[in-house]
């Protein structure tokens, strides 16, 4: 290795760059210098020559700063910060004076709030502001443990007026059902603004802006009809009819002279959402794809807002729709007896194309994506092609696009789940140039503090999905700062392969038997995963009977670990699995929707996009056969044996402080 690829080495690991990893089998991979500097230039470090690489390396280590950038602490109690000789004044973030005094060898802050604050200090030839997060020990704790839910797929539920498409009154529809029945929280799909002109994204995964709402799931006024019979979704089809009505239901909105709610809404709105309406009113003109829009219309300004002139009020009453409907969704779960209601999902990252990469260009890492190295998900990788936060900008804007998402998603729910949690420690890039991919460190203690706070002001238990390659002291992290893992039964197998009993799932975790992208417990049962993974292409036919060799081998380790006789059918199968499941340590146990009503086919194929119908597989009973449905009955039975409700349990505390 040559001296300037020594140097290229030492500038990316002062810069949080991954110098190598390894995977799951265990193979390390040593980053390429192409790999180290599409990254740098992603956070945006020139080293495309080895002056720059030089001259970036002098500048990063002879920089020095009076004051930390931020310093985290504890809410309620006195912390002492080194500093030199200085006044200082602690603000909070609207400007209201906390604390101030000088300081000869140290400042001593006082008890503060959970919350966000500025300590300004000036010294006699310098000055420097600290961001200060003041988190609580721990996010909220689940009320009621052990305790169970369901989780299901919005977009799949039947009715005889959603016309095709699950929407959020329905969700509160569901919610009751599952909560009469014993059930503590009921999870959806990411509910993620898709876009508006984006009319063949489908993918709940990728979305446009993390801190919209998908308007796909708004109920018109007026009903849409029955859902059809067919097994998958034309979303397109839906689409067209549920915007149509859409729109006259706002003219009829427009023309009745009643926006006192409205107006009321608008007033406490957060401006991102009001900037997302902006570029919804932008691209039904000029496309989904903000970067080939005009120059002038590419970021956010005067230019937009009068391209989107008054059709932003359109969107902007869109997104009120759905906050109104949610909010009412979550009043009908908890009403009906549930400790937590809604259970949504933060996906990973936004798309490239979207609104929330252009509101937010100054902290979004360029010409890469996120992704994931090979894993038992998907044996040939990921690119999930969503954009990701450089966690320097991020940082130096304090976290408000993070925060932002949070406090809109938290105020809607009281159970949130991060996906890819393992992104709040590194996240796996994707060059656009081609070169392989490679980890970068993100401020884990800065996020976690950031989650637990959002988390405190909303009263909302939170969850970190933690599958996959987690690096060491990642859970000891979360676990400390109180997010719950995330324990999937079908992956918690020892080094033979054999699948544990449920009695050795984490007690402080959420635990299930799959999710949407694992097999449903009967596709797993049968190897249905296998014959795809074939079907796309991924093994050889020799491989598929080996992979189904290996199932066997697992389906007699459950048999043997939960006492399933040889002859056992579907659905004894399945009632045992989840009865055992019940019984497990997990502080939190969810059963899917689709293994309740007997569903083969999953969800999400990862790693496909046409090749598996993803996303568009609805469940086989409507919404009023659900509510009678003896599976369902049977279920909770079964749960209710080892997780029932306590009575007269205090219920967790949505204070829900701030608004969206």
């Amino acid at each position: 290795m040559s001296t300037a690829d020594d140097t290229l080495r030492e500038l990316a690991a002062e810069n949080g760059i991954y110098l190598e990893f390894f995977d799951l089998h265990g193979v390390r991979h040593a980053a390429t210098p192409d790999t180290l500097r599409a990254l740098l230039k992603a956070i945006g470090v020139a080293a495309t020559s080895e002056a720059e690489v030089h001259e970036a390396l002098a500048e990063r280590r002879g920089a020095s700063r009076r004051m930390p950038a931020e310093h985290i602490v504890a809410a309620g109690q006195e912390v002492r910060i080194s500093a030199p000789d200085c006044t200082w004044v602690l603000e909070t973030e609207a400007g209201d004076v906390v604390a101030e005094g000088r300081s000869a060898d140290g400042i001593g802050l006082p008890q503060v709030e959970v919350g966000y604050y500025r300590l300004r200090c000036e010294g006699p030839d310098w000055s420097a502001e600290t961001f200060v997060l003041a988190r609580p020990a721990r996010a909220p704790s689940m009320p009621q443990a052990p305790c169970w839910g369901a989780t299901g797929a919005l977009y799949g539920l039947r009715s005889d007026r959603n016309g095709g498409l699950g929407s959020y009154p329905e969700l509160g529809v569901v919610s009751e059902t599952l909560g009469r029945a014993g059930a503590q929280f009921f999870g959806i799909n990411p509910v993620h603004a898709i876009g508006w002109a984006t009319t063949d994204m489908i993918s709940p995964y990728s979305p446009s802006h993390r801190g919209a709402f998908n308007t796909d799931h708004i109920a018109p006024a007026t009903g849409l009809g029955p859902c059809p019979d067919d097994a998958l979704i034309d979303y397109a089809a839906f689409r067209e009819r549920q915007r149509t009505v859409l729109r006259q239901d706002f003219a009829t909105f427009q023309a009745s002279g009643d926006r006192t709610a409205f107006a009321a809404w608008c007033e406490t709105c957060s401006a991102d959402i009001k900037t997302f309406a902006v570029f919804e009113a932008i691209s039904e003109r000029h496309g989904h794809d903000f970067r080939r829009w005009p120059t002038a219309l590419q970021q956010p300004g005067r230019a937009a807002d009068a391209e989107a002139r008054d059709n932003a009020t359109f969107h902007l009453w869109l997104q009120w729709l759905a906050q109104t409907q949610l909010d009412a969704a979550q009043a009908r779960a908890t009403a009906s007896g549930m400790a937590l209601g809604l259970y949504l999902d933060l996906a990973v990252g936004p798309r490239p194309d979207g609104a929330e990469v252009w509101m937010n260009a100054a902290t979004i890492a360029k010409g890469v994506t996120i992704g994931a190295p090979p894993d038992h998900l998907s044996p040939e990788g990921q690119s999930w092609a969503l954009a990701a936060h450089a966690p320097g900008q991020l940082a130096a804007y304090r976290y408000a696009p993070f925060r932002s998402m949070l406090r809109n998603l938290m105020a809607r729910c009281g159970l949130l789940r991060i996906d890819h949690a393992l992104g709040l420690l590194r996240s796996f890039l994707i060059p656009d140039d081609g070169s392989p991919g490679g980890y970068i460190a993100q401020p884990l203690d800065s996020l976690l503090a950031v989650i637990t706070i959002e988390a405190h002001r909303a009263g909302c238990v939170v969850v970190g999905e933690d599958l996959g390659l987690v690096p060491n002291g990642l859970r000891a992290a979360m676990k400390a700062s109180g997010l719950y893992s995330y324990s999937v039964w079908q992956f918690e197998a020892n080094h033979l392969g054999e699948i544990r009993p449920a009695d050795s799932l984490a007690p402080d975790s959420l635990a299930c038997f799959g999710t949407h992208d694992t097999p449903t417990v009967q596709g797993f049962w049968y190897g249905n995963d296998i014959d795809w993974w074939q079907r796309v292409g991924w093994i050889t036919p020799q491989e598929r009977a080996d992979r189904h060799g290996d199932r066997a081998r697992q389906r007699a380790s459950l048999r043997k670990v939960s006492s399933l006789r040889p002859s056992a059918a579907a659905p004894e199968i399945t009632e045992t699995l989840h009865d055992r499941l019940a019984a497990s340590p997990a502080a939190m146990v969810s059963v899917q929707l689709d293994d309740v009503f007997g569903a083969v086919e999953a969800q999400n194929l990862p790693g496909t996009i046409d090749e598996h119908p993803n996303w568009r597989r609805r469940l086989p009973v409507s919404l009023d056969e659900m509510a009678q449905s003896d599976a369902l009955a049977r279920t909770a039975g079964i749960m209710n044996r080892h997780r029932a409700p306590a009575q007269d349990e205090p219920e967790l505390p949505h204070t829900k402080e701030l608004t969206a």
